[in-house]
């Protein structure tokens, strides 16, 4: 992991976080499941360019781990990890054999967009890499 990989992690979550917005106000196209799948890939980009920004790798590849992980490395606010692990929880990735669907509310998919923003903010705020 090197920073110079941090511009592109973070130009990828900017892409699916905008993706999210645009098709949370598109219900025929997307569904609040796919919504809630790109939301975390974006959270999931935010991190890791801040783990490229900082020349080190996660251990563990769940936005719950990688939150807590991240938490040395910024000035993290403890609600925010909570936000984080409570959409983790929603769908266990690293189970094959969980149901990748879910059934989420407008509310919860915009409260998770939200925490995707506060991610951002986060993120854009301490690395240089950022745009």
């Amino acid at each position: 992991m090197s920073k110079e990989n941090c511009g592109l992690f973070v130009d990828e979550a900017n892409k699916f976080l905008q993706t999210a917005r645009r098709g949370h106000r598109r219900s025929a196209v997307f569904n609040n499941s796919m919504i809630y799948h790109i939301v975390c890939l974006s959270i999931e980009k935010y991190l890791m360019g801040l783990f490229a920004f900082h020349n080190t790798l996660p251990m563990h590849n769940t936005l719950t781990s990688m939150i807590r992980e991240a938490a040395p490395l910024v000035n993290l606010p403890p609600f925010l990890i909570e936000e984080v692990t409570a959409m983790d929880n929603i769908v266990n990735l690293c189970d094959p054999g969980a149901p990748l669907e879910t059934t989420l509310t407008d509310d919860q998919l915009q409260g998770m967009i939200m925490t995707g923003e506060k991610v951002r903010e986060l993120v854009n705020g301490v690395v240089l890499c950022a745009a």
